[in-house]
């Protein structure tokens, strides 16, 4: 899995669900995630992001842990973030990885 040194800062972020999936291939095979499905302002164009338990770092100065905490009980609810995220080549084409969140002010 190669995965982009750059931090894109993704804006106005909704999560409207999420999907727990398992790394098929290459040496995390087997390896649980979750698939958080998104609508973004400045991204339009990313529809999921996948939040790795080892790539979440403290961008955004929330901790991986609560990061976790809150993917996992859903605590994302009529929220609005600012997502930091690298992009991971994959065969076909790429997929988005979280590294780190910091929520909004409601508008």
């Amino acid at each position: 899995m190669k995965r982009s040194n750059k931090i894109i800062e993704v804006s106005g972020v909704k999560v409207i669900g999420k999907e727990s999936a398992i790394t098929k291939i290459g040496k995390y095979a087997g390896k649980s995630y979750w698939v958080l499905l998104v609508i973004c302002e400045t991204y339009p164009e990313i529809k999921e992001i996948c939040v790795f338990d080892d790539c979440i770092g403290n961008a955004g100065e929330i901790s991986a842990e609560k990061i976790m905490n809150d993917v996992e009980k859903s605590n994302y609810a009529d929220k609005r973030y600012l997502f930091y995220v690298c992009q991971r080549i994959v065969y076909g084409g790429f997929k988005w990885d979280l590294v780190g969140w910091k929520e909004l002010e409601r508008k």
